[in-house]
């Protein structure tokens, strides 16, 4: 009882003697404190997740005018300062309340299927509203509004700032936006250039329109030979993302530098990728993690396809020595969204034409005259084993993955749960496309905490 007393003493003493004069502290440099003080005279600074609080405090203001720290008891320089305890210090008879917070919190955005310039057929989106649903999204927060609310303990009160914007594929034309010989500069201008001028890394993956399929729905072979062949438009596109990639890594935004997935076979590899970013880990996959490498067409030759088990190995080693970092997961093709997703999974076109690996696979790759009928059943020979290697990471919610996708253009939340171990379980949200007509513009607005990955998803018009 004497003990809350003496709290509830202290409390009103702060209160009522704070009203006339504000105490701020000059930090290490380098330092990036954001300093909130409430109408009660109370100041919580939040700093960078991991400061050494023992010297972040260098020197002491009141009311902007340098004082001695030594005037002050304790003195700030020199005293102990844990986080989340109320530390007061007082001055010529006035007291004056701090609380020292660890920033955990960061924000992601995620949208998917801009398909610029395309139009009708596509919900394809012009340059000009990417551009300003992009300007959206660097701008959030900055002005002090809540764009979303969360409701994560720990951060309702949070105003959600960008920290990392992810795009899920399809990200132009047909392969770029002047055909197959497109550069995608287009996408690139109204994305990625806007993202690099705010200092906001930016992450883009290929989708099916990004990166040959094998069929096109016209029965039509994806990858062809010459200048405007799939090949040559694959290249580019896969240059696109490295370049960016390369950008950022540059930058030393990240915890350790953007890691690739290759399988060893083919001239022409997908390029999954793998980068830590603020506690993190984030695997990237261009179309999908099957995605089959192939050696490109000559003059007086065809395509040559291999499975995909290379890459998917490669993965399964990586995940093995990383299981104790928290993860999320991406790629273009839903898990389960889709009245086509299980045909999607094994790169069948609509009339189920389906082009074989010269190698066997033990992902179903190199099966000849999978049926149409036999989807569903067959696409399990690649979600199972993959969401078994996703399950080795930490970072699960309620014991399932968090995974992120695109190519339905409109949202959904959906879980996997693998035929053969019923505890594998993947929950994949699917974006929905910017020129979706009923869901426009919108965009998922993720909350996550340094080193355990998702806390909360919520959707979002920008």
């Amino acid at each position: 009882m004497k003990n809350r007393l003496l709290s509830a003493l202290t409390l009103f003493c702060l209160s009522y003697l704070y009203a006339s004069a504000q105490m701020t502290f000059i930090y290490a440099p380098g330092i990036d404190a954001s300093v909130e003080t409430n109408s009660k005279g109370f100041t919580t600074v939040t700093l960078p997740a991991g400061t050494d609080l023992s010297s972040v405090i260098t020197g002491v203001l009141v009311d902007d005018t340098p004082i001695s720290a030594d005037a002050v008891s304790p003195n700030p320089t020199t005293t102990t300062i844990n986080y989340g305890e109320l530390k007061v210090f007082t001055y010529n008879n006035k007291a004056y309340g701090f609380r020292f917070e660890e920033d955990v919190w960061f924000c992601g955005v995620f949208f998917s299927d801009c398909h610029i310039n395309q139009g009708s057929g596509h919900d394809g989106t012009s340059a000009e509203d990417m551009t300003r649903i992009m300007n959206n999204i660097i701008a959030m927060g900055n002005d002090g509004t809540r764009k979303v609310a969360f409701t994560t303990p720990g951060a309702t009160n949070l105003v959600p700032k960008t920290s990392i914007i992810f795009c899920l594929g399809d990200i132009d034309q047909d392969k770029g936006d002047d055909g197959s010989n497109g550069s995608h500069s287009a996408f690139l201008n109204s994305t990625s250039e806007l993202a690099q001028q705010a200092g906001i890394p930016f992450i883009f993956i290929a989708g099916n329109h990004d990166i040959s399929p094998d069929y096109w729905n016209d029965g039509s072979k994806g990858v062809t030979f010459g200048s405007s062949g799939g090949s040559n438009a694959d290249d580019k596109t896969i240059n696109a993302i490295t370049t960016n990639n390369s950008y950022w890594n540059n930058a030393g935004v990240f915890d350790d530098n953007i890691q690739y997935f290759t399988g060893g076979s083919g001239s022409w590899q997908p390029n999954h990728f793998t980068f830590k970013f603020k506690d993190v880990r984030f695997y990237c996959a261009n179309c999908y993690w099957f995605q089959k490498p192939y050696n490109k067409p000559g003059l007086f030759s065809s395509t040559t396809y291999y499975a995909p088990d290379g890459i998917v190995s490669a993965l399964n080693t990586f995940v093995e020595s990383h299981t104790d970092e928290a993860s999320v997961w991406m790629q273009h093709y839903p898990w389960l969204a889709g009245s086509d997703c299980n045909r999607w999974w094994l790169d069948q076109n609509d009339s189920g034409q389906y082009i074989t690996s010269s190698n066997s696979s033990n992902y179903g790759s190199s099966t000849a005259g999978i049926a149409y009928n036999d989807a569903t059943s067959a696409n399990t020979l690649k979600k199972d084993p993959l969401s078994a290697i996703m399950m080795k990471t930490a970072g699960k919610v309620d014991g399932k993955v968090q995974h992120f996708s695109g190519h339905y253009h409109r949202f959904d939340d959906r879980t996997y749960t693998s035929t053969v171990n019923s505890d594998n379980m993947v929950r994949d949200y699917t974006v929905s496309a910017n020129g979706n007509t009923s869901q426009a513009n919108n965009a998922f607005v993720v909350l996550f905490k340094r080193g355990e990955g998702v806390k909360e998803v919520i959707q979002t018009q920008f």
